[in-house]
């Protein structure tokens, strides 16, 4: 197997209900058209110079290895609010970047407030110049089944 360093990343988020927190859970990646791949989970650094994209191509391959960082979380707890978020820092000179998820029982807003308050800590313990923060979040309201919540940056080799 050969891994290639990514060429291009999109921010994604949705949330979705389902028969199952696991189908809520699907829903929300197909809701975000990823739900026919196969999310390989990474930590949280951006490659240098990567180019972000709006939309995602539609000739990816069912069950396609997708290098992908994301937050998620589900409920069945009806009345509960849920959030996943992820925030994206951007150096200075697109020499590279991170991301950090949180997802938790809070408010998309909430959720938000502390990826920004990660990236900025990660920028600051590695001496790096943040010049841009970007986030990308989902919020759910369990009703009457499962309920998730998802956020994702999908890094695409081409």
């Amino acid at each position: 197997m050969s891994w290639t360093t990514p060429k291009k990343a999109i921010l994604l988020a949705a949330s979705a209900e389902g028969g199952t927190k696991l189908n809520a859970f699907d829903n929300a990646l197909l809701k975000m058209g990823i739900g026919n791949v196969n999310l390989v989970k990474l930590s949280s650094v951006i490659p240098a110079h990567i180019e972000w994209i709006d939309e995602l191509p539609k000739n990816i391959p069912i069950g396609m290895l997708l290098p992908t960082v994301y937050a998620h979380i589900e409920s069945d707890e009806p009345g509960a609010t849920i959030s996943a978020a992820l925030g994206v820092g951007i150096s200075e000179d697109n020499s590279g970047g991170l991301i950090y998820e949180y997802s938790g029982y809070c408010t998309k807003e909430e959720a938000e407030k502390m990826v920004k308050k990660m990236v900025e800590e990660g920028f600051r313990v590695r001496g790096w110049k943040l010049k841009e923060f970007k986030a990308a979040v989902a919020e759910v309201t369990v009703k009457d089944k499962p309920a998730a919540a998802v956020a994702a940056v999908v890094m695409l080799p081409y």
